[in-house]
């Protein structure tokens, strides 16, 4: 399975981009987790820790 993530730092960005990279990858739709509007410094991350959450336990959440 694969685990897909996407972040923007700022609001007015779009996900579109990426989101299409993840899907030509393989990464099913619903196995991408996404955070927005938060910056590369800003330590909580809520997409990531599901990300790497379902990595671990090996089904999306």
């Amino acid at each position: 399975m694969l685990i897909g993530y996407a972040r923007c730092s700022t609001n007015s960005q779009d996900l579109t981009a990426q989101r299409n990279a993840l899907a030509a990858a393989g990464v099913d739709p619903d196995a991408v987790y996404v955070d927005h509007g938060l910056t590369g410094t800003k330590r909580d991350r809520p997409g990531l820790r599901e990300a790497l959450a379902a990595c671990r336990a090996g089904t999306p959440s």
